[in-house]
């Protein structure tokens, strides 16, 4: 689906601002009504366990006297349940935390273990806090946030306000202080599955209001890092002042006059001046191609269902976007602390301004749908978190109650989204890099990937079937053709990063170019799993609808897939195309 078919990511004139908002929100406040994707991975996987003997945990729940009940009935049946939202940690529960990269534990607990826990109510909008680009800052602006930053950092150490404290969040729900609840093999993690945006949202969303409070400005506003456009390319200046509350020394000292790179991997060199408008053209492309290839299929941007009892699997397109610029803003030398390590992420102040960009491009995601849920299920949507909140209260948060920044109070102030434009300038760079027509082409064979896992210590060339060729495009905008990259076996707390390239075979063989990059798996050193010696499988799901028109590859029967290692262990388990229904 082209982005000429979906609505404009832009702020109305003040004049018909109310209306386009109670337009808005009446569009996602429906969510329980409708069809919901009737074509999804873990739909057949869910039914597969059926067939093992699983009981659904919706039963359990109201069957055995509420969720600790539930966790006796499980224990005792030896079963894993099905069908549950992902709940708030029990406070009292809280165990050390473990810094994967050095392999040490550490304490992220909370500094409290009980709390009058309320259900979180959505703000009186009075005003819009309008958050704007770190860039584009004034000085009166960068003092402001300056002093709010000083406040925090000032406050008590086991004050939960601390600045200390509010880092160690990111850890506490990253890093394995807590089990989920009924389930004391399976750790509490919001990465790598549906529930990685809308957790951030919040969490960003009660650090900027107690910074507002702490400075009594209610209508303070952190700034975003608008690395999706050319001028925010590159480190924010008012993060880059060694005297300012904002600096932190433990980066890429390399990067900090640096263009960023989309496709970064430790230890790659700077791009020149020569090569900089084509590594801007090119993360253009990249953010272009998210949007595009993702439209119709949410899981595909926002990460697979994670529902109780289980471990999250498969991250979103943007979460793995988001996680080259955690390893491109961390130092390479491990441990890599502070933003290259989940367990530190949040103790650099560039941290939050990385994630409310990553906040906004889910923002203008949902406007190009037309602000339509992204998931109508009942365990994305009673998912819940419990944050301290501005008011020194323990609230327990739903994500259904964050689809909307406006009902929080914020919006984003108005930008050009320049990457919808790149298209003609991609083809004009691809046009202008192929080879001269009598130059030679050596092809060689390729076959398909066959039963066995294969370790990626070297590139993997592999021929893949597709389901369907020449899908017309009424076909294409009813299902998304996507690659599936699946039982990924990484190694527990290790930085992990491969590339995977798409290309058109020529008769059954391969030529020496690894073709158009689909994207790239991403994962920032924290913990999955609750002993060290343990793996944990992944997969990523790759939207390739548009790609096949770009490479002119729709008619072919086999697609040539190169995968590509960066750096980590990792073992690939299968690779396979298939189709995912749109819900648009």
């Amino acid at each position: 689906m082209s982005l000429s078919h979906l609505a404009t990511s832009t702020l109305p004139a003040s004049s018909t601002f109310t209306n386009t908002l109670h337009s808005k929100v009446q569009t996602r406040s429906n969510i329980h009504v409708g069809k919901r994707i009737a074509y999804t991975s873990c739909e057949q996987k869910q039914s597969k366990e059926k067939e093992d003997h699983t009981i659904d945990r919706r039963n359990v729940l109201l069957g055995m006297g509420g969720l600790y009940g539930a966790t006796s009935a499980i224990g005792n049946q030896g079963m894993r349940a099905i069908g549950a939202p992902v709940s708030p940690p029990d406070l009292s529960k809280c165990q050390l935390a473990t810094d994967s990269a050095n392999g040490e534990r550490v304490n992220c607990c909370p500094p409290y273990t009980t709390a009058n826990v309320v259900d979180f109510i959505p703000p009186r909008k009075e005003f819009l806090r309008q958050r704007k680009a770190a860039h584009k800052l004034s000085h009166d602006e960068i003092r402001k946030f300056q002093t709010a930053i000083q406040k925090l950092k000032e406050l008590p150490a086991d004050d939960p306000w601390n600045y200390m404290q509010q880092a160690t969040i990111h850890c506490t729900y990253c890093n394995g202080a807590f089990d989920q609840v009924g389930f004391d093999d399976v750790l509490l993690q919001i990465h790598g599955s549906w529930l990685f945006t809308p957790w951030h949202r919040y969490y960003i969303y009660f650090w900027e209001k107690i910074l507002g409070k702490l400075i009594g400005d209610p209508t303070f506003s952190i700034p975003y890092w608008n690395w999706d456009a050319p001028d925010g390319m590159y480190m924010p200046q008012p993060y880059l002042d060694t005297s300012s509350t904002l600096y932190n020394g433990n980066r890429n000292l390399d990067h900090y006059s640096a263009l960023l790179d989309l496709d970064y991997t430790f230890g790659a060199p700077n791009p020149t001046p020569e090569q900089e408008e084509e590594i801007k053209i090119k993360n253009l492309r990249k953010v272009y191609n998210m949007f595009t290839e993702t439209i119709g299929s949410p899981a595909l941007f926002l990460g697979t269902p994670l529902r109780a009892g289980d471990a999250p699997d498969g991250a979103g397109s943007l979460e793995n976007m988001h996680g080259t610029l955690h390893q491109w803003t961390g130092p390479v030398a491990i441990p890599r602390h502070d933003m290259g390590n989940f367990y530190t992420a949040a103790r650099d102040t560039m941290f939050f301004a990385h994630h409310a960009n990553v906040d906004r491009l889910w923002d203008t995601y949902s406007d190009l749908r037309g602000n339509k849920a992204e998931f109508n299920d009942p365990d994305w949507l009673e998912a819940s978190f419990i944050f301290y909140d501005e008011n020194r209260k323990v609230v327990r948060c739903k994500v259904k109650d964050c689809l909307i920044t406006e009902n929080l109070g914020y919006t984003y102030q108005t930008e050009r989204h320049p990457w919808k434009d790149v298209k003609k300038r991609y083809k004009k760079l691809v046009r202008g890099r192929k080879r001269s027509a009598g130059e030679g082409i050596s092809l060689s064979p390729v076959s398909e990937f066959g039963s066995a896992p294969r370790a990626l210590d070297t590139t993997i060339r592999v021929l893949v079937p597709r389901p369907k060729t020449s899908r017309s495009k009424d076909e294409k905008e009813e299902a998304s053709e996507v690659l599936v990259v699946d039982e990924i076996k990484i190694a527990h707390g290790e930085s992990i990063k491969f590339d995977v390239y798409i290309a058109k075979p020529i008769e059954g063989l391969v030529g020496p170019e690894l073709g158009e990059l689909a994207g790239s798996f991403v994962r920032v050193a924290h913990s999955h799993v609750k002993k060290a010696t343990e793996s944990r499988k992944a997969k990523i799901e790759l939207g390739i609808t548009n790609l096949l028109d770009d490479i002119e590859a729709e008619a072919s029967d086999s697609l040539v897939v190169s995968l590509v290692p960066q750096h980590g262990d990792v073992i690939i388990g299968a690779v396979h195309i298939e189709h995912f229904e749109s819900d648009m």
